[in-house]
Parts: structure tokens; C-alpha cells; sequence
């Protein structure tokens, strides 16, 4: 059985000891054959120290046990820091510095456990005298252990069945009595992750995501066959929009799409833990608990809270904390374990560290926009369990502009409750009862919308930032929504791979030019240019500080930092002047030609108005 290589105290009594813990048992018989094959022992540091890499997935802590009986020293001898059997990176300890293996720890030591052999320094790998890949239990350990604790024999293919298997099944199918072919295809259950909800691929929307999505989860049946190693499978994907979009949701239906495990959490719950040694225990516990091997999604939310590591502050003692939490999960993120997906989630991607997006870490980047009118009336069907035709659901769709995912599931639950409270099932008359009250605008406020959206066309076509632009007039609203989407101007942009110092300005211009076709037509501008991240001033504005403080497109040609530093700050005093300036002088620029073309602002308006949408083209 291999236990004449224990040296010092009662073999006998360690073995007793050993084969009472499946886990250990298996583990010290992996090291065994790992050492057998090489023709190497560890009875002494004098031919220098062996790493074992431990099976994807399986616990470091059980191989660390089993390599303190095979050199023969009781647990009970062990000392608070002993230098023979170490990990190469050991959990961390509250109140004590994280200590992973470094070329200085060498001396003295005998056997280091590895979970990937990336986490083992380089200078430590060559130092080494023999790297093991340790194997999963072969079909003879399996029936081993299960003899050791006196089950009944098992048949060969059931043996090599659980040598398939993660870990917790192999130990669960060892410790369980008997164990026949029906409670053999029960392991499947065991496996599958119980996740509630639709599959990815069930739901409305999402479509970018799903092409992404439909060729991970190929890559996935190959890698859980054998036949692609995990490193040529994308690590994750960041997750963008404003509340509501389903990025939640997403995630959920995600794993169930792959049938791996869910695990949610957010750097708030992180740092909750307490201290910044907790903050970072939790951290990578979190990260320990997807690295079992059997594949996981591993969904944070609110993932833009961890910060940046920007230069700006770096004395701040704030500062300091995020940017050591930061470095521990970029390091987290390069160490994932096999099967694997991080999805991170935010509602300002513009605040998310460049380091966090590389490849190899959340190297696919979605944003999941508000549905639109079709979109909605697929989420509404998805909800009401296609009970009533599409068509009918388009018409309910056309007044629940920039509602969420979230809010139309909402909707169709308060109207399944209404159906309920009178006994009978939905019907539409339920689904429309929900739809909010709608005010309508005067006929000077449409003409003014109108005019807003005509300068926006008019003018990216002028400068040549659009092909075509096409105008949408809303003729009420909804008073409950966050903003009140009255028009819209959409364009087929002109491309522009390398942006200009002019076509930069260009874009500025175009912001403004709703603003100033108010002023020009009616001599009063409206607050609709304003007021919200994402409006046209702000648009503007942020794209002025860009082309001063980053871009180097000042009066100066200066850095003072990265888009995503200067996002939403202020520049120093004569740089902010600066950029204001630019601003503007678009500003006076755009009014001035559409003073000029201030009947044809007006005919095109009423246009728009009458039809409701207009579509413009260049040179029409």
C-alpha cells in the first residue's frame, strides 16, 4: 500500500489515523504515485525541495496533511511556522500578513503544494529539484479507501467513474454505505448547480452578449471533455447600463446557459468584513470558493467601488487602502482557477481601473441599454408565458419607453396580482390597467422638441459627423420615468478611427447645437440640454477637459491624466478656462449657423412634429 516510506513514531497508529479522513488518504496516495513515478522521496531537503501541483479543483490543505504523514511527522508534533511542508499560497489569517512562498523561504524545505504552478514565483520553480502534477485518484485508490473503512467493494467502472469527479463526490461516494448503480446516477444531480430562473438563451434581449455567450459555452463542453485546456476559454466580462437592465439577471441565466454554480457578491460585501486584512481575506475567499474545479460564475456587482489606481492621490491613506485591495483582485483575477467566469457589474464602466478590462481578466466589455419598443414586448410576452400575441404586446410596449427589464417584470406581476384578486386569469385588460398615466405636451413644447432634435441632425450633418440623422418626437410622457425622453436624434455616423483635434470639436458642436437651435428659433433656450450625467452639456464639457488634460489638444500639449481620471473632475483653474473656452466657442459657432438656417430649422421641425419622425440625409 505504500505507507514503508513513514518514518519515526507508530506507522501503525498513522495509518489509523490516516485512513480515517477519505480526503487525506487520497491525497497522501496521489503524492505517493507522484513520487513513485519519478523515482524521488521526501525523506530529506539535501536533494533539494519538490513542488506538487495539486489536481484543478481539489483542496490544498488535504495534500498538505498527507505530505506531513508521508515525511512521517505527526500533526500534533507540528510548530506554529515550520519550514518542511509549505504552500505556496497559504490562505490568509486575520491580524497576520499574507505569506506566500518567495525564493527566501527555501531553506529547510522539504515539499511545496501548489494549486497552479502559476502561482509559484519563477525564481522559486527554478530553484526546484522535480515539479508533480499530482493526478486525481486512480480507480485502485478509490477502491482502497473505500476497503480501509470497510464499505463494500464497488465495480471497476464506477471506480473510474468517481476518479472523474470533483472532489466533495469522489469523498462523498467513499464515506456513503453502499453504493449502487441507481445512487451512481444520482451523481449527475450532485453536480448540476440548482440555479432558479431561465437559461441565458430563453430570455428577450441580451443579443451582443448571447453571440459571446453561445461560443464560451461551446468552449466549455470541450474543456470539460478534456479537449481544450481552460487557458484558451475567456476568464469574464464586464457588465454595463443604468439600473434595471438584468445584469443580475444576466449573470443568474448566464450559469444556468454553462450548468455551473452561481456565486454573487460585491466589493461592499467585501469590505464589510471589516478591516483592510479582513476586506482582503474575504476577498480571496470568495475567489477559493469558485476554485473548486467544477466551474463557476463568479458575478460582482457594483464592481466600479473598488477604485482606480490613479496617480492623482496616491498619499490619500483612503487611496492606499483601494489600491492595495485592487492589486490583490487584478492578482486574483490572473490566478482564476479552471472553469472559472468573472462577470463584473456596473452602472459607470468609465470608473473601472484599464488593469480590471485587459486580456485575461474582464477582457469583454457589454453594455446593456433600456429595451427598446420591440425588446419590451419579448420581455412582457417572456413574463405573461406567451399567452397573448406579440402584436397586441407591441401596442402596451409603445407607451413604456425607457422602462427596465426589471420594471416590465414588475408590471406583468401587479397585473397577474389584479387578475387574481378577481378570480379569473391575465388578460390584456390587466397588462394595460399598469401602464403609467401619460401627460401630454402642448403643441409649443413639441415644436420646441422638434427644434431641439432638427439643430442635432442639421448640424452633424454640416460638419460631416453624420451620413444621416433621423428625428423621433414623443407626443406625451410619463411624469414617474427619471427623465422625460420627449425627442430623440439618432445618426449613421461618418467613421472615425482616429479622431482629429476637428472632428473632436465637431462632436462638441453637434452636442450643443440642440441648445442653439432653441436660442436661435425661439430666443429661450429649455433645460433639456442639461441637468444629468449623459446629457448634451456634460457630453460637451467632458469631451473638452478630454481634449485639454488628456489628449494634449490644448493651447499646451500637456498630460495631466487618463480618460478615466478625469472623469467627472474639474481641471486645474487655467486648463479648466481652457477648456471652457472651447466649449464655448462651438457654442457661438453652432448658433451661428443656425441663425442662418432658421426657416429651414422651422420647416423641418414642423415636419417632425406632423409625422411624428423625419429622417435626414447629407446634401438632402
Amino acid at each position: 500500500m505504500g505507507f514503508s516510506d513513514m518514518k519515526g513514531g507508530d506507522t501503525g497508529d498513522r495509518l489509523r489515523k490516516l485512513i480515517k479522513n477519505p480526503a487525506t488518504y487520497l491525497a497522501y496516495r496521489g503524492l505517493r504515485r507522484a513520487l513513485l513515478e519519478t523515482g524521488r522521496s521526501l525523506r530529506s531537503s539535501s536533494s533539494g525541495f519538490v513542488i506538487f501541483v495539486i489536481p484543478p479543483g481539489y483542496r490544498a490543505a488535504d495534500y498538505e496533511l498527507a505530505a506531513w504523514d508521508l515525511i512521517g511527522v505527526d500533526r500534533q508534533e507540528w510548530v506554529p511556522r515550520s519550514d518542511e511542508i509549505r504552500l505556496s499560497n497559504p490562505p490568509r489569517k486575520k491580524g497576520k500578513p499574507h505569506d506566500p512562498i518567495s525564493v527566501f523561504d527555501l531553506p529547510g524545505l522539504v515539499a511545496l503544494i501548489a494549486r497552479d504552478i502559476d502561482e509559484v514565483p519563477k525564481d522559486v520553480r527554478f530553484a526546484t529539484a522535480a515539479v508533480m502534477f499530482v493526478e486525481p485518484p486512480s480507480a485502485g485508490h478509490i477502491h482502497a479507501a473505500r476497503r480501509l473503512l470497510g464499505r463494500p467493494p464497488i465495480s471497476e467502472d464506477h471506480a473510474l467513474l468517481l476518479g472523474r469527479k470533483p472532489q466533495n463526490i469522489v469523498v462523498a461516494a467513499i464515506l456513503k454505505s453502499d453504493l449502487g448503480d441507481q445512487d451512481i446516477a444520482l451523481l449527475e444531480d450532485l453536480e448540476r448547480p440548482h440555479i432558479e430562473g431561465p437559461s441565458l438563451f430563453e430570455l428577450p434581449g441580451y443579443e451582443e452578449a448571447k453571440l459571446w455567450v453561445k461560443r464560451l459555452r461551446s468552449d466549455v463542453v470541450r474543456w470539460r471533455a478534456g479537449g481544450l485546456p481552460w487557458r484558451e476559454v475567456g476568464s469574464g466580462a464586464l457588465l454595463s447600463g443604468p439600473p434595471g437592465t438584468g445584469k443580475t439577471f444576466f449573470a443568474s441565466a448566464l450559469a444556468k446557459a454553462l450548468g455551473v454554480r452561481l456565486i454573487p457578491t460585491t466589493i461592499g460585501e467585501w469590505q464589510s468584513a471589516g478591516h483592510l486584512d479582513d476586506t482582503l481575506l474575504a476577498m480571496q475567499t470568495c475567489f477559493e470558493g469558485a476554485n473548486d474545479g467544477r466551474g463557476a460564475v463568479l458575478f460582482i456587482d457594483e464592481i466600479d467601488s473598488i477604485g482606480t489606481r490613479s496617480v492623482k492621490s496616491a498619499g490619500d491613506s483612503n487611496n492606499h487602502y483601494w489600491r492595495i485591495v485592487l492589486n490583490e483582485f487584478l492578482s486574483l483575477l490572473s490566478r482564476l482557477g479552471e472553469g472559472v467566469i468573472v462577470i463584473g457589474a456596473t452602472n459607470f464602466p468609465e470608473y473601472i481601473d484599464p488593469a480590471v478590462k485587459r486580456a485575461g481578466r474582464l477582457e469583454h466589455h457589454f453594455t446593456l441599454p433600456l429595451p427598446d419598443k420591440v425588446t419590451r414586448a419579448e420581455i412582457l410576452n417572456f413574463h405573461a408565458e406567451g399567452h397573448f400575441p406579440l402584436e397586441s404586446l407591441a401596442e402596451i410596449a409603445e407607451d413604456l419607453e425607457g422602462k427596465s427589464g426589471s420594471a416590465l417584470e414588475q408590471l406583468v406581476r401587479d397585473a397577474r396580482k389584479m387578475a387574481r384578486d378577481e378570480d379569473r386569469g391575465l388578460e390584456l385588460k390587466d397588462l394595460r390597467a399598469q401602464l403609467p398615466e401619460r401627460i401630454s405636451y402642448t403643441a409649443e413644447e413639441l415644436l420646441r422638441l422638434a427644434v431641439h432634435e432638427t439643430g442635432h441632425a442639421l448640424v452633424s450633418l454640416a460638419v460631416g459627423y453624420a451620413t444621416s440623422a433621423t428625428i423621433e418626437i414623443q407626443d406625451s410622457f410619463d411624469p414617474t420615468a427619471p427623465g422625460y425622453l420627449g425627442g430623440m436624434a439618432s445618426y449613421e455616423l461618418t467613421k472615425d478611427h482616429l479622431p482629429t483635434e476637428t472632428s473632436l470639436l465637431n462632436r462638441i458642436a453637434v452636442a450643443l447645437a440642440g441648445m442653439a437651435a432653441e436660442a436661435a428659433v425661439f430666443g429661450d433656450r429649455s433645460v433639456g440640454s442639461g441637468g444629468i450625467m449623459g446629457s448634451d452639456i456634460e457630453r460637451a464639457t467632458s469631451l473638452a477637459r478630454r481634449m485639454v488634460g488628456s489628449y494634449g489638444l490644448g493651447s499646451k500639449p500637456v498630460f495631466m491624466g487618463t480618460v478615466e481620471d478625469l472623469a467627472g473632475a474639474r481641471l486645474p483653474e487655467r486648463f479648466e478656462n481652457e477648456a471652457l473656452d472651447i466649449v464655448g466657442a462651438q457654442y457661438d459657432r453652432v448658433f451661428k449657423m443656425l441663425v442662418d438656417e432658421r426657416d429651414r430649422v422651422v420647416a423641418l421641425a414642423t415636419e417632425a412634429v406632423n409625422h411624428r419622425a423625419l429622417k435626414i440625409e447629407r446634401g438632402g
